[in-house]
């Protein structure tokens, strides 16, 4: 029982780390306040139907290879653009 809590303890905390690297990741694309880009990681999840976790890891990968599958790639534009609009900032500024 221990070990198991444990292990969930474990998961926990990897997952809240790929969380946060990728709000780092939003946070510098977007030019966004760290609770703008929670949101917008939020907000990509819900609309991909992918879990927070999932989409934070391929975020992270993005930061790291370039590479993001389309599905994700397209909401986090739609957020960002979305985001950028109602602060006045100019589209296609990525």
């Amino acid at each position: 029982m221990l070990e198991k809590e444990n292990l969930q303890l474990k998961n926990a905390l990897v997952s809240h780390a790929v969380i946060d690297q990728a709000m780092g990741v939003i946070l510098a694309a977007g030019h966004l306040s760290p609770a703008e880009a929670w949101d917008a990681l939020r907000e990509i999840s819900m609309h991909t139907n992918i879990k927070v976790r999932l989409v934070a890891q391929s975020l992270v990968e993005w930061g790291a290879t370039g590479q993001i599958c389309t599905e994700i790639s397209t909401e986090l534009e739609r957020q960002l653009c979305g985001r950028r609009i109602t602060a006045g900032e100019p589209e296609g500024s990525l």
